[in-house]
């Protein structure tokens, strides 16, 4: 059960983006892996992540997903929650408890917690601990 699509991907990722926490266990008690990366290094976990799906984000987390793998970009699951959370906040504590690095860097120097503070639509930042003030 290993199959992958043209992109790398395997059903775990697409059940991460869809946010299916009932199928994401099927899958993973079946033997697909929560770590698996796709063509451009998503994990299943980026894809919860971005599609805003805590249940989701909780099931990987149980299988083994590692909170700050980084896709070919630099970009980590904590990135990509605050990237598209429009507000919402619970993913975002999700990775953030589980240990996801707020002031990690992507491949252009921009961190978590410096693109909430560029977000001018929502107040991303208020979902992030404080910091120290070295990443602005």
């Amino acid at each position: 059960m290993t199959d992958r699509d043209r992109l790398g991907r395997t059903a775990v990722h697409d059940a991460a983006a869809d946010g299916d926490a009932d199928e994401l266990r099927v899958l993973l008690t079946g033997g697909l892996a929560a770590r698996a990366a796709d063509d451009a290094g998503w994990t299943p976990l980026n894809f919860a992540a971005q599609a805003q799906a805590p249940s989701a984000v909780v099931v990987l987390f149980a299988a083994g997903a590692t909170v700050d793998a980084v896709d070919r970009h630099g970009n980590t699951p904590l990135w990509r929650a605050v990237f598209c959370s429009q507000g919402e906040g619970a993913t975002i504590r999700l990775l953030l408890d589980a240990g996801a690095d707020p002031d990690r860097g992507n491949g252009h120097g921009v961190s978590p917690r410096m693109l909430a503070g560029r977000i001018a639509n929502y107040d991303v930042a208020a979902h992030l601990p404080a910091g120290d003030g070295t990443s602005s």
